[in-house]
């Protein structure tokens, strides 16, 4: 390089190896070591922004430099326990002038070949054509992929992969796509939670700029999909509901985009609670809807239902994780969910009912949170599927009916962050309007309800009955 200064600040800025078990470490001096040089970081890029400065800006540096500076810094734009929110600010900055408007052609070319392709060269995915990056017709007969991991040792690759992804101009894709897709898959099928989760999220920026027909053209869509849907089974990892809130989201763009849903067959336009769920508009002309139906089917049916569900039922965490993205899958699904209600209904209102015996380990707020959840999961069952809510509005109407009756003795104490003015827990409060929002809903699907079994409750008891579903009669009628 030309510059003396700026050897001296890249070496710097490179991130310690110990990065990669900060979360593991128990050796002080260790610690205080990373802590210190974390510090340190916004001095180096503040002085890295003023050598910058004083040569007219990255974008007048020869190319080599330009990447070496790219590869360098952007591992400061993303996650990662070596960042703070100056470190972060200050990288964007560094780096604004190259992303305007895309990363130029030569700097993304070097970065992707001299800075991260050696890092991944030691385990070649075994799913994918290297010098194409096209899916091989069968898995090839390579190494152990997870022997001698080299790419975990370079701190912050992941965040360098991610800010290429999201500022590559989507014309580039076909000529670097051999170098940018094997370190994506790379990490969404590592065996460790917190690469898993990574390889999540850069498929997530991925998607939001690849061409989809190089998608298909490749065989990479259905390799995505299965890698995505593979994410489900691993459970029983701290890091599992985060896992699942980034892995529903992503398979659903990649599901949208794969198989985009037509315009005559959109799914009825759903109201609260549900209503912030969005349909993405598709960049490609309509696909066969059989196939877009198998796809939800799996990540409802097989994903959700038939692993986390089954499998994580321990793990209340992972059940609210699951049961928060629900409406999101229902939403996209329509009447189609109607095939999962005889699994749905039970898993959505027992949740509601109050434990035979009280768990002494399990925060009161976590029990709660489950409740509002599944409420409002519930909610969206049945606007969705509402023509075969007849068949299950006696289960609902139960459960509902009786954690309401419940829910005036419950108390949550130990959480001031939850009281609002009145001294009312304000989760408490969503609590018992989506208790009566599921009476709302069940009355307009079934407007017998009303005169039937909400007359039977207020007759057993009007005094506690009548605030859940006395409004019921006049707010559809209102409609």
């Amino acid at each position: 390089m030309s510059s003396p200064t700026l050897p001296n600040l890249l070496a710097a800025l490179a991130i310690p190896q110990d990065f990669s078990r900060f979360d593991k470490l128990t050796d002080e001096q260790i610690l205080a070591q990373l802590i210190r040089w974390k510090n340190s970081v916004s001095t180096n890029l503040t002085s890295l922004r003023e050598l910058l400065a004083t040569r007219h800006g990255i974008q007048s540096l020869p190319v080599d430099e330009q990447a070496d500076i790219s590869a360098s810094v952007a591992a400061f734009d993303g996650p990662g326990e070596w960042i703070t929110d100056d470190a972060s600010s200050l990288a964007i900055s560094i780096l604004g002038p190259l992303t305007e408007p895309h990363i130029p052609t030569l700097v993304l070319t070097r970065i992707l070949t001299h800075h991260l392709k050696p890092a991944f060269a030691a385990n070649p995915h075994p799913r994918l054509n290297l010098q194409t990056g096209r899916k091989l017709p069968r898995p090839a007969d390579t190494q152990d992929a997870y022997e001698g991991q080299v790419w975990k040792m370079r701190i912050g690759t992941g965040n360098v992969l991610g800010w290429c992804l999201r500022n590559i101009e989507p014309s580039m894709y076909e000529s670097v796509w051999h170098l940018i897709l094997p370190p994506v898959m790379t990490y969404l099928d590592d065996f460790e939670a917190p690469y898993k989760l990574r390889g999540v999220q850069l498929v997530s920026d991925l998607l939001s700029r690849v061409p989809l027909e190089l998608l298909k053209r490749t065989g990479v869509d259905g390799l995505l999909f299965t890698s995505l849907s593979g994410t489900f089974n691993h459970l029983r990892d701290p890091l599992t509901p985060d896992l699942i809130r980034a892995a529903v989201p992503t398979t659903l763009h990649l599901i949208d985009l794969i198989s985009p849903l037509s315009p005559a067959s959109l799914p009825p336009e759903s109201g609260f609670p549900s209503q912030g769920s969005a349909i993405v508009k598709s960049r490609s002309s309509p696909a066969n809807p059989a196939t877009r139906y198998e796809h939800l089917s799996t990540l409802l049916g097989s994903c959700l239902i038939g692993t986390v569900f089954l499998y994580a039922y321990a793990d209340p965490e992972a059940i609210i994780a699951a049961t928060d993205m629900l409406p999101l899958v229902l939403t996209r699904m329509g009447i189609g969910a109607a095939r999962w209600l005889k699994a749905l209904i039970p898993q959505l209102t027992h949740a509601l009912l109050p434990p035979a015996v009280s768990s002494p380990t399990r925060p009161l707020d976590v029990d709660l949170r489950l409740k509002v959840s599944s409420l409002r999961a519930l909610c969206t069952c049945i606007e969705t599927c509402a023509p075969r809510m007849y068949l299950w509005k006696c289960n609902i109407i139960d459960a509902v009916g009786r954690a309401w009756a419940s829910a005036k003795d419950i108390e949550y104490e130990g959480h001031t962050q939850l009281v609002d003015e009145t001294g009312a827990s304000s989760l408490e409060l969503e609590y018992k309007t989506l208790l009566q929002m599921i009476c709302i809903k069940l009355a307009e699907a079934c407007p017998s309800i009303i005169q039937e079994e909400y007359q039977q409750l207020i007759r057993f008891d009007s005094v506690l009955f009548n605030g859940l579903v006395g409004n019921s009669s006049s707010a559809t009628s209102d409609k």
